[in-house]
């Protein structure tokens, strides 16, 4: 895991990463923003991929309701084998919206509970859990997350 808690934290901007992720029953590359200082939610899920799944990228947003209930708003796009090559996955937050993008295209688009907080970032390589299941003897190991390169950028108004 990569993080940058404690070091840098950021409101609004374009958050981005260039990588290749694994393959195979079992592993969830990650690359999300968590609140500094420490609280859930909100988060910004930039990208999570499925290692089953190695053409879709999920893009999810979490936050309290005005009931101060858990709610979730994201989607997914379907694209070519995203552990063939290196990807660029984004998104520009802004007091608006959330703007999620795949290799320089608008993939999916939120205006639901935008965080206001300054946030931090994670990149990671998860490996079981309820989501992705646990490996299974198809998954090859030792497996990588590459990560080519992870930029910030801040809008100067």
């Amino acid at each position: 895991m990569m993080t940058t808690y404690g070091k840098f934290a950021q409101q609004y901007g374009r958050f981005e990463i260039r990588c290749r992720v694994p393959k195979g029953k079992g592993l969830w590359p990650a690359f999300w923003l968590l609140p500094d200082p420490l609280a859930w939610p909100p988060e910004i899920d930039v990208l999570e991929t499925l290692g089953h799944e190695p053409n879709k990228a999920y893009f999810t947003h979490h936050f309290r309701d005005e009931q101060r209930q858990r709610k979730s708003d994201g989607g997914s796009w379907t694209g070519p084998d995203f552990t063939a090559g290196f990807h660029e996955f984004a998104v520009e937050w802004s007091p608006e919206r959330i703007v999620w993008f795949v290799d320089g295209i608008e993939r999916f688009k939120s205006e639901k509970s935008i965080p206001n907080a300054r946030m931090y970032m994670l990149v990671n390589l998860a490996v079981g859990g309820g989501w992705p299941g646990s490996p299974d003897d198809t998954t090859q190991f030792p497996a990588a997350l590459e990560v080519d390169y992870v930029r910030v950028y801040e809008k100067v108004p």
